[in-house]
């Protein structure tokens, strides 16, 4: 797909087509299919490329060759650490990684195959009690009861597996759904996390909240929050089997409303978790929830019936790749600025640091100030 862009061309000054399609890329001696993004000199045929651009294509492509080869995600090789309570210098000398190895993983650097392997044993605690057993002689006796009693101790980690398998189904992570982890928790406080704070919403807008929460923080951090796929129907993108989605999510309430004289489903609950999400999460969904919130739901579905995502992919119903996420105009650059400020109060509100706020907004402490938010710290 070609289509002219509001860009000059940065070899003669003319137009530019950007270009989005699919190519081979290869990675470690592998071959895989991504999806690409990038912009082409009318007139002289050159090829060039943004950083989102770039961006777009490294995070399939590394997501790519992890689910291919089974290997853990970061927020997953840091679960592990965090699920047995170990320090870094402890689950690198029971995994027998180098110094400062595992740290790297965390940070995203992508294990070899063998080592991605021990880190995909390495979430089933009996293996884990056997690594240890087997790296006895790296701790002196109290240090390796400690942190016996501590792996042993260790929640199981089952998920309610039925209901994990009624959200997602038979998903995999893959740009379908933004290679975002299988959640049940997650999930489910971001659903009641929009619900809340709505104060009461009905469906239709929820599938959009939850779209453009997802596809932002995907073109922000190359990652979806609820790991869930999206479809393009009649009434704009939502998420697939989005009512059996909201069946199994605990808490959340079902009322019904006349509205033009007709029954509705009003969804309503009465908290959400915030500590499901990290930092980044949270910051897009008040940035997500600022812009769409003072919407009612019939301008909600006008301005997704404008989006790429769902123009391409609304014949047949067809779900939506996550690179969509880089044509979005409603969370665009600047139709997010009124919705930054918004969320700079509702962050403010939460208790957030001032510099994380300023850093998600990118609106400085005396903007902050002069539009009576009163940040603690000037810049």
């Amino acid at each position: 797909m070609e289509k002219y862009v509001d860009l000059k061309s940065p070899f003669t000054g003319g137009k530019v087509k950007e270009v989005s399609t699919v190519e081979e890329h290869e990675f470690r001696k592998e071959k895989f299919t991504v999806h690409v993004r990038y912009y082409v000199c009318e007139d002289t045929g050159e090829r060039f490329t943004t950083t989102e651009q770039d961006e777009l294509l490294f995070n399939e492509l590394y997501s790519l060759y992890r689910v291919t080869h089974g290997i853990p995600f970061p927020e997953e090789i840091k679960g592990i650490r965090l699920r047995y309570g170990l320090n870094y210098q402890q689950i690198t000398k029971i995994l027998g990684f180098g110094a400062n190895q595992y740290a790297q993983y965390e940070k995203g650097q992508i294990p070899s195959d063998s080592n991605g392997k021990l880190l995909s044993a390495a979430m089933n605690r009996q293996f884990m009690l056997h690594l240890l057993e087997d790296s006895r002689a790296e701790f002196d006796e109290a240090e390796y009861n400690k942190i016996y009693k501590l792996i042993l101790a260790s929640e199981a980690q089952l998920e309610n597996e039925e209901q994990k398998t009624l959200i997602y189904r038979n998903i995999r992570r893959s740009i379908y759904n933004g290679f975002g982890q299988l959640n049940v928790n997650k999930v489910s406080e971001m659903i009641k996390f929009f619900i809340c704070q709505e104060g009461g919403i009905f469906p239709t807008k929820l599938n959009k909240e939850m779209f453009y929460a997802d596809f932002l923080h995907y073109k922000l951090h190359g990652q979806s929050i609820s790991g869930l796929q999206y479809q393009a129907i009649q009434y704009g993108p939502v998420p697939v089997h989005y009512d059996t989605v909201y069946d199994n999510i605990d808490g959340i309430r079902k009322d019904i409303v006349i509205v033009h004289d007709m029954e509705s489903v009003c969804l309503n609950c009465s908290s959400c978790d915030l500590s499901a999400f990290s930092k980044q999460e949270l910051e897009t969904l008040h940035i997500v929830l600022a812009i769409i919130k003072p919407m009612n739901t019939t301008e909600v579905i006008d301005r997704s019936h404008n989006e790429d995502a769902w123009k391409h992919y609304r014949n047949g119903n067809q779900l939506i790749p996550y690179s969509e996420a880089f044509s979005l105009r409603l969370v665009c650059k600047e139709g997010r600025k009124e919705g930054l400020l918004e969320a700079a109060r509702n962050m403010k509100a939460l208790g957030i640091d001032d510099e994380t706020i300023m850093k998600a907004t990118g609106i400085t402490g005396n903007v902050l100030h002069a539009k009576g938010i009163n940040p603690l710290s000037e810049d």
